[in-house]
Formats: structure tokens, C-alpha cells, sequence
């Protein structure tokens, strides 16, 4: 069966990422884990240049909503200074020290090579991903001895609307320990944007402040109940926003959309397109 294809912007969006553990391991349970997981997020969402607004990491799997800014001119020094918040300022040190002998040697078109090379891996959700993962992957097979496939294939994304809908989201995200029965309150989770923002944690407000929220405003006191719009869905929106990014995406995809409403939050009704995962148009 073919894979879907990835349901994504070229510029600025906003997403519900889901990834878990290879068959449904309790993996992640351990705290240290737990801990050295978030630590490599976000070096990878710096050095992605993305921003992790909130996030839950349970035993087995994780929901992040990410925020993939309009892509900008990355400069050498900032490219240089996000590898070294990713692997390191040895890591960093030796990649201003190659591009300058490079250059000494005449050697300026393989200089521009390997920070183009570096600049495709930043400002794209797949990339950032990748990268994060790989990085996970490596520490925990090196620390625990771990061998084989760590994460269960593909990570799923929901393209999201900003403003309500991505507020709808990061909500459901917070209360999947209380889903899950592991607590009675989503910010008594110290696992989560929502948790880690009560005990002060300024990465967590920050991600937090990019969607519009405050610590006031997660705590809600409805849990969502699971919805598989959320998650298997492909875009989750107003019903403009959706129609527009269905349309503008469906070449990936056979068939036309399908709108599913989801219920009405505030002043406005959202919807979620395509139910499950389309099968992508064959290429000649």
C-alpha cells in the first residue's frame, strides 16, 4: 500500500503532530527519559526554527502543536550557532573551522554546499522531525541499549488553522493524561506545555504566549472527549479555512474532500477534512 503523502505548507502553519513508540511499548515511562526527550524537542525546534507551542509526552506516545514560521534568509552565524544548540559548540566550532579553510583553500562553492545543505534541514516540518527523532533515537539506543525501530514509522499531522482551532487542539493535547486516567487535572501533568507553564517553565509560557494562550486559559474544567477529527483528520479549521486548504492541497490527494463538522467552539464552527488518510495520486 502506498504511503500518504504529507499534508503540509510551503510557508507558515500551524500542526497537530502524532508520533509513537514501534508496537505500543510503554518506552517513554521512565521520568529521565521523559526529561532528555523535551531537552532534544527543543534543541531540535531551534535548530528547525520552529516552535513547539505545547506539547504532552505520555508513555507510549507524544502530541506536539507545532508552529512553522514563514520561511526567511538564515545568515552563516545563525546556522552556525542552531548546530551547536543541536549537537554541541565542539559540533560548532569544527563547522566554522571547515567552512574557513575552505574558503582559505579557494574552496568557497563547497563552503555554500554544506550551509545550503544545512538550510533544508531548517523552516520545514518533515526536516524538523526527522531530525528530532534521529536525535532521540541515537540517545536512547546508546544509553539503554535499545536496538531496532524505536518509533512506530511515519509521524501524523493535522494542518490546523490558527487562532480558535489550534487553541481547540492544544486543549485536547493537554488532556490526554486526564483521558488517560493518570491524573485528575491536565496541569497537575508535569509532562505537558500546560503543566510545565503552572510550575514556571518559560519555554512552555513562550510556546504557550505564540497561540494566544495563557496558563488561566488552558485550564478548563470540559475535558474533550477522543475524536479521531483531531488526529486522522487533515485539516481542522473554520469551514473557509478548510475548503481553501483542501482545495490548494487536493492534487495530493484522490478524490475530493470531505468536510466533517466537529462541534462549535465560541463564536465559530470548526471542521475537519478528509476522515482518515487518503491514498496519494498515482505519478506517471
Amino acid at each position: 500500500m502506498a504511503r500518504p503523502n504529507r499534508v503540509k505548507l510551503s510557508g507558515e502553519g500551524y500542526y497537530h503532530v502524532i508520533d509513537r513508540i514501534a508496537h505500543k511499548e510503554f518506552l517513554l515511562r521512565d521520568e529521565r527519559i521523559k526529561r532528555r526527550l523535551l531537552d532534544l524537542l527543543h534543541r531540535a525546534a531551534e535548530f528547525s526554527g520552529v516552535d513547539v507551542c505545547t506539547y504532552v509526552v505520555m508513555d507510549n506516545h507524544l502530541h506536539l502543536c507545532v508552529h512553522v514560521p514563514e520561511a526567511g534568509e538564515i545568515d552563516e552565524q545563525t546556522i552556525i550557532d542552531r548546530v551547536g544548540t543541536l549537537y554541541g559548540e565542539s559540533r560548532a566550532t569544527t563547522l566554522r573551522n571547515e567552512l574557513e579553510r575552505l574558503r582559505s583553500e579557494g574552496r568557497d562553492d563547497e563552503a555554500v554546499l554544506i550551509l545550503d545543505r544545512l538550510r533544508a534541514r531548517m523552516g520545514d516540518l518533515s526536516e524538523f522531525m526527522k531530525t528530532f527523532k534521529q536525535r532521540v533515537t541515537q540517545w536512547y539506543n546508546r544509553e539503554l541499549g535499545h536496538e531496532g525501530t524505536l518509533w512506530c514509522g511515519r509521524f501524523k499531522s493535522v494542518l490546523l488553522e490558527g487562532d480558535e482551532a489550534v487553541r481547540v487542539v492544544a486543549n485536547y493535547i493537554h488532556n490526554n493524561p486526564v483521558r488517560a486516567r493518570m491524573v485528575d487535572s491536565a496541569d497537575n501533568y508535569r509532562w505537558s506545555g500546560l503543566g510545565a507553564a503552572v510550575q514556571g517553565d518559560n519555554r512552555a509560557i513562550r510556546g504557550l504566549t505564540v497561540i494566544g494562550m495563557d496558563v488561566s486559559r488552558c485550564q478548563s474544567p470540559d475535558v474533550p472527549a477522543r475524536d479521531s477529527r483531531l488526529v486522522n483528520g487533515l485539516i481542522f479549521g473554520g469551514i473557509g479555512f478548510v475548503r481553501e486548504m483542501a482545495a490548494r492541497l487536493s492534487a495530493k490527494f484522490r478524490g475530493s474532500p470531505t468536510l466533517r463538522k466537529v462541534g462549535r467552539f465560541g463564536k465559530e464552527s470548526l471542521y475537519s477534512s478528509h476522515g482518515g488518510r487518503s491514498a496519494p495520486r498515482r505519478v506517471a
